[in-house]
């Protein structure tokens, strides 16, 4: 079994759905960047001129998407159970008509589910780790590997972004870590008519060694999106998503101005719900501005 699919097991009737984009009649704001919450992992970006999506999931309802349960305890040799997993929030719909790139944390299917799968097969460019190459290939969606310190930069009308990868360790278990396999963190750097933005999309991650050294000579993120949940707890594996004190403490470390907490209320294999990250946010005496976002909500910076 590859190190990834310890988690994954995408189903041939889930994915031979085809999932058109939704219109929605939320709006997008006018300020230089804007930043909309899809549920899950799932983000659409409109940075100046560029157009981004993350970790795009379109499944709905009791069946949203096909893998193992990290939340069960299973033997490590054989693998987890495979299950369906419930979405318990309607999918607002994707504003944006198209998008100059899509990024992939990594494709466990709570980040690109069999209907996203399915959608984006034959479109592009999707930017990934370089471990899910493979495996993005035999699906027959083609994509493009970001190695971590690698970057790509987009350009249009008066609008420059830098995309560059970083670490997303999934689990402070270097065991559990290592089968899981690397993942990918965005640091975006936009500039927009000369003025200069920094957001980091820190992908299923804790903050640990290979992270802080890759980050930490980068400049101060105007907006810090981190993954929470606490996923895993109760199984195998362990914890697998950040609670709500450990993004706080994050934020805190890399001394972030907004803070954009996602990962956390769109499906059941969340343990952790939000209101522990705005309880320690209060008592912790961040300076960050805290943002939580109802799914299809959007802050401007």
């Amino acid at each position: 079994m590859d190190r990834r699919d310890l988690l994954k097991l995408g189903s041939a009737v889930a994915a031979s759905a085809v999932f058109a984009p939704i219109q929605s009649a939320a709006r997008i704001s006018t300020s230089d960047i804007s930043v909309r919450w899809l549920g899950g992992a799932m983000l659409e970006l409109r940075i100046g001129d560029i157009r981004i999506l993350t970790d795009p999931c379109l499944g709905d309802g009791k069946e949203a998407f096909e893998m193992g349960d990290p939340n069960e305890m299973f033997d490590l040799s054989k693998g987890p159970n495979i299950k369906m997993h419930e979405r318990l929030t309607s999918f607002p719909g994707m504003v944006m008509p198209d998008y100059d790139v899509v990024l992939l944390s990594h494709t466990h299917e709570d980040h690109f589910d069999q209907k996203a799968q399915a959608w984006f097969r034959g479109k592009g460019p999707i930017l990934c780790p370089a471990h899910d190459m493979d495996s993005l290939a035999k699906k027959g969606i083609a994509a493009q590997a970001l190695d971590h310190g690698e970057e790509r930069i987009l350009q249009g009308g008066n609008t420059e972004v830098s995309i560059m990868s970083v670490p997303a360790v999934h689990s402070l278990n270097q065991g559990i870590s290592d089968i899981l396999g690397p993942g990918n963190g965005y640091w975006l750097k936009a500039t927009i008519q000369g003025r200069a933005y920094n957001i980091y999309w820190a992908g299923d991650t804790f903050m640990v060694d290979p992270v802080w050294q890759a980050i930490q000579h980068l400049p101060t993120p105007d907006l810090f999106i981190p993954h929470i949940g606490n996923v895993g707890i109760t199984g195998a594996l362990g914890q697998l998503s950040m609670n709500g004190k450990q993004a706080v403490e994050f934020a805190t470390r890399i001394r972030a101005g907004m803070v954009l907490p996602i990962h956390h209320s769109t499906y059941a294999l969340y343990l952790e719900p939000v209101s522990r990250m705005i309880e320690a946010h209060e008592v912790s005496g961040n300076l960050s501005a805290l943002h939580v976002l109802g799914e299809g909500a959007a802050i401007a910076l």
